[in-house]
């Protein structure tokens, strides 16, 4: 009799945790799949652009959707030239919408421009506020444009948000623009070239050549630590001839 009341226990148990998982394996097949409707259609919306941002960024970011525990968050740089400044803001707003989309929930808009000339500490405290609120609410997705202009040592808190496995938040995206001054990336160039395009500017734009070693100004080391942390996936936008696409997408 024991024995029957032991086995029908654990009967019980076992059906219990097949339903959980395949109840966990559904969400995220879901998830998976409503992420890439949205994408599909957010392609239409910008038929120019080259055909590894899409791949890329559909890997990269299915491959953090598919994951029920991740050990790290997920975060990538577009870039442009200044002739595609708008569609860089309005495909950067459509891909946060897309993944946000996926998780029933929506994202933060930072505009680093908007920023640009304040006190370094405090930009670095409003973003920390900013970020906590969306990540601890409900959105978890946030994108950071133009950080180029953002002050030099506001950039710091970034080294919380994308510390990979040390990271404050694991289940959220980031995704940063950087403007280059140029009008335009030659379409010849080759992903890693634009990495070290976007590269070099940030340097040239946030590090600090007065040889200041305070712990709230950005060196030549911090910004490595920095660009290990982001540079994940490194993207060029180019600009489309026609305005096919919505920006006016809210958070």
């Amino acid at each position: 009799m024991l024995c029957y009341i032991l086995a029908i226990m654990y009967v019980r148990v076992f059906v219990v945790v097949v339903v959980v998982v395949c109840l966990c394996f559904s969400s995220r097949a879901v998830k998976l799949v409503r992420f890439a409707d949205q994408l599909s259609d957010l392609q239409t919306q910008f038929p120019s652009q080259r055909p590894e941002l899409w791949r890329m960024s559909k890997i990269h970011l299915e491959k953090h959707l598919e994951t029920a525990h991740p050990s790290e968050p997920v975060s990538l740089i577009f870039t442009a030239g200044q002739k595609a400044e708008r569609t860089l803001q309005c495909l950067a707003r459509g891909l946060a919408a897309s993944f946000s989309s996926a998780l029933n929930a929506s994202f933060l808009d930072i505009d680093g421009k908007s920023k640009a000339g304040q006190d370094s500490d405090e930009v670095k405290l409003d973003i920390d506020s900013q970020l906590k609120a969306a990540f601890e609410g409900e959105k978890p997705v946030a994108i950071i444009h133009r950080l180029e202009e953002l002050p030099p040592g506001s950039t710091l808190i970034f080294y919380r948000y994308c510390d990979h496995e040390n990271a404050a938040y694991k289940r959220v995206f980031l995704l940063f623009s950087v403007l280059l001054p140029q009008d335009e990336i030659p379409k010849e160039k080759r992903l890693k070239e634009v990495e070290e395009m976007v590269q070099d500017y940030l340097k040239e734009r946030l590090v600090d050549t007065g040889g200041q070693t305070s712990f709230n100004i950005m060196n030549n080391d911090k910004f490595g630590g920095l660009w290990s942390r982001i540079s994940h996936l490194v993207l060029p936008v180019v600009s489309e001839k026609g305005e096919t696409w919505k920006c006016d997408v809210c958070c």
